[in-house]
């Protein structure tokens, strides 16, 4: 039985300050002093398990809305690669249809801010408070480290929601990205400039790098090489291609891509090689109906997964040769004999099967981990920043020792030039379907959304079909509440 973490009040609350309550619940509230959790490295390691602990919880007490797995799912749905099957269940219906973050009052507009602002929130605490703690220098190290490392997180998800691309031709970018609080505060701040945050984001995991090594207990905790792996996402979305191939090398080199067996194990086991970093749920922390897998398994017993399951883009599937295995993670033509749904569960064409709870369905517990980062993203990472690069062959090469791992057949691409990165970002949407990267990715590419042409996408349950790149809708809304208490900040246009 794995226990690992702190109470969900602790996760919740962490650490002690003044936080007005008109704001979005940014600030760490509840219940204990930061003096007393940072006392010592002991105590401090125990609040920062509270932080990665306060990354899968319920916000806004809405079931759907479960910290940064959420995040996963609604980036997915935004675009165009996830999709719901039907009408006949409402959770993330408004954030497919591109309502949610573009209404300044819903749950899926504040859910970002008020997760990510609670990380940061705690994170300043811990890299303010940790160099005073009682311990070794190498516990401060880790504990100041990883710290670092959450608010690069947290940081490098807001900004792309909520300020427009960055684009490294048009250097510095000086469009508004979000307020940069680094030291523990409630004060409303402005909004930095995207280039600003970026930069931010940058010193915070170079600083962490020097702080961290790859030694860790758990693999819910960032390491070394989850720091090298997010550099290597920042170095991407910057256009920096020679960092974003460099960082994603080094990254990936203790992981090893999992087997073709491995890969059909349902997507639930922290303990694959493949994984880098990913919530280790533990048995006495399950969120039932507000949990990762409620909503995107094949077979836990919700209503969301019996009546409204998800599927791939028909389009998309239709181009994945039969010799891969990643093929087998949806069914085109589901029947009883070769896809798994709960008792009573509806099946429908393309449905999925990648992410599955162990056991027989159906599951009635969600004690499945969850994948916040994986070596696949680093293959394919470092092969689109060759390719971009020019370094056809390289790029060739990394791809190669992906994608022969997934499908025995495959031959080694002579492509080059757009054709070359067409076929890698193909590969990277079948890899990290359901894993939260497809929206940030389009709109890092200044690509549209275009959910037509597939069979599968029904105009009632999407409602849209297309967004133009630059369109103003690809910028999430600063919340309402945050509005009406920070009279520093300034909304993004409607």
């Amino acid at each position: 039985m794995k226990k690992r973490y702190l109470t969900l009040v602790m996760a919740l609350g962490l650490l002690a300050t003044s936080c007005d309550k008109q704001y979005l619940e940014l600030s760490p509230t509840g219940s204990i002093d930061a003096g007393a959790a940072y006392s010592t490295t002991k105590n401090a390691a125990a609040a920062i398990n509270g932080i990665y602990r306060a990354m899968v919880v319920r916000y806004l007490s809405s079931q759907g809305h479960f910290g940064h797995p959420a995040m996963m799912i609604i980036i997915d749905v935004l675009g165009e690669d996830v999709v719901i099957s039907n009408t006949s269940n409402t959770w993330h219906l408004a954030e497919t249809r591109w309502q949610a973050h573009r209404s300044e009052t819903s749950v899926g507009d504040e859910l970002p801010y008020q997760l990510y602002y609670r990380l940061i929130g705690n994170a300043n605490l811990a890299i303010t408070n940790i160099d005073n703690a009682a311990g070794t220098q190498t516990e401060r190290n880790q504990v100041k480290g990883e710290a670092l490392g959450i608010r690069a997180f947290s940081y490098f998800n807001l900004v792309q929601l909520f300020g427009k691309r960055y684009d490294a031709a048009t250097k510095p970018n000086a469009q508004l990205g979000v307020p940069l609080v680094l030291t523990p505060t409630t004060e409303g701040l402005p909004r930095a400039t995207v280039e600003e945050v970026y930069a931010q984001i940058n010193k915070d995991l170079a600083e962490a790098a020097t702080l961290l090594t790859a030694s860790r207990s758990y693999k819910s905790h960032i390491n070394l090489d989850v720091i090298k792996g997010l550099q290597a996402r920042v170095a991407l979305v910057q256009q920096n291609w020679a960092d974003a191939a460099k960082f994603a090398a080094e990254a990936r080199k203790s992981y090893s891509p999992m087997s073709v067996a491995q890969y059909q194990d349902g997507f639930s086991d922290i303990g694959n090689p493949e994984w880098m970093w990913g919530f280790d749920h533990v048995e006495d922390q399950s969120e039932t109906f507000g949990a990762f897998h409620s909503y995107i398994s094949s077979n836990y017993n919700s209503t969301n997964i019996r009546v409204s399951p998800k599927t791939i883009n028909s389009a998309l599937y239709d181009q994945i040769p039969a010799t891969d295995v990643r093929s087998k993670m949806w069914v085109k033509t589901p029947t009883a004999a070769n896809s798994i749904v709960p008792t009573g569960g509806v099946r429908v064409p393309y449905i999925t099967q990648k992410f599955r709870l162990p056991g027989a369905a159906p599951s009635t517990s969600t004690m499945g981990d969850i994948p916040y980062m994986r070596a696949a993203e680093m293959y394919l990472i470092e092969a689109e920043a060759q390719a971009r690069l020019g370094n056809a062959a390289d790029a060739a090469t990394v791809l190669f020792d992906l994608v022969s791992k997934r499908d025995p057949s495959y031959v080694k691409s002579t492509k080059t030039g757009t054709q070359l990165i067409d076929e890698i970002l193909f590969n990277r949407r079948v890899e990290l379907w359901g894993e939260g990267f497809r929206f940030t990715d389009l709109k890092r590419m200044n690509l549209p959304l275009n959910r037509n042409g597939a069979t599968n996408i029904q105009s009632a349950v999407v409602v849209l079909f297309d967004v133009k790149p630059g369109d103003n809708q690809w910028e999430f809304l600063i919340p309402r509440r945050e509005i009406n208490a920070n009279k520093a900040i300034v909304q993004n246009p409607l």
